[in-house]
């Protein structure tokens, strides 16, 4: 993990995301290791994926900041329809908390909002119901003055494309996670945004700037 992490932060990268809570004895080890290999000036976010339990999430996070990690926050520590749990985190914990997989609807984002269950929610396109219900996430952070992330599935460019221009359109949406493209071993994608390592260029062509998609083959009935 810290040759990873080195490589990432050669490769350009300020800010990383690990995984963590498959072995939660291990997580702490982990990201001790990290964080030596990176130093002081890179960001770290961990994802915990639904793992921990309310009370093991505040113990893990707060041995993480009492052993100086500086972890900038952590994305869904407990289980996704546990809204009493995920609201248990942020107010005993010294890291801030993103809901993510409880934030599959408006409704849902709204309820962990008016609860206070969660310090920032994580939109996707493909887990919330594209731009409109993204849009009503975006609208309900506005009211109730809650940061957002944009983050994705393992999407190619298109769908990924519409998230960048979400993104670029709304001030509330603050960070950004959206490295589907960057992970794929093809692009057959004509225009649309350029990703290239963290660096995501929007394209200046009308609509989200797609012309095509390259080698695509249609069948007779």
């Amino acid at each position: 993990m810290a040759r990873d992490a080195r490589n990432a932060v050669d490769r350009g990268y300020d800010t990383l995301k690990i995984k963590v809570g498959a072995d939660p004895s291990l997580d702490v080890a982990r990201l001790m290791a990290v964080r030596r290999e990176v130093g002081d000036n890179i960001r770290i976010r961990i994802d915990a994926n639904q793992a921990w339990s309310p009370k093991q999430a505040v113990k893990l996070l707060n041995q993480m900041q009492d052993k100086g990690l500086d972890i900038e926050f952590v994305e869904q520590p407990v289980k996704a329809h546990d809204f009493e749990g995920l609201q248990y985190v942020p107010q005993r914990s010294y890291v801030s908390v993103l809901a993510d997989e409880s934030v599959f609807s408006p409704e849902d984002a709204l309820k962990i909002m008016q609860m206070g269950a969660a310090d920032m929610v994580n939109i996707k396109l493909m887990k919330c119901g594209g731009l409109y219900n993204a849009l009503k996430i975006a609208s309900a952070a506005e009211v109730y003055g809650v940061e957002c992330m944009i983050g994705c599935m393992l999407e190619a460019k298109i769908s990924v494309n519409a998230a960048v221009h979400l993104a670029c359109a709304k001030q509330i949406i603050t960070k950004i996670d959206l490295d589907g493209p960057v992970l794929c071993s093809e692009d057959p994608i004509l225009g649309g945004a350029v990703f290239n390592e963290r660096e995501i260029t929007v394209s200046n062509d009308p609509g989200l700037g797609i012309h095509g998609i390259q080698g695509i083959r249609y069948l007779a009935d």
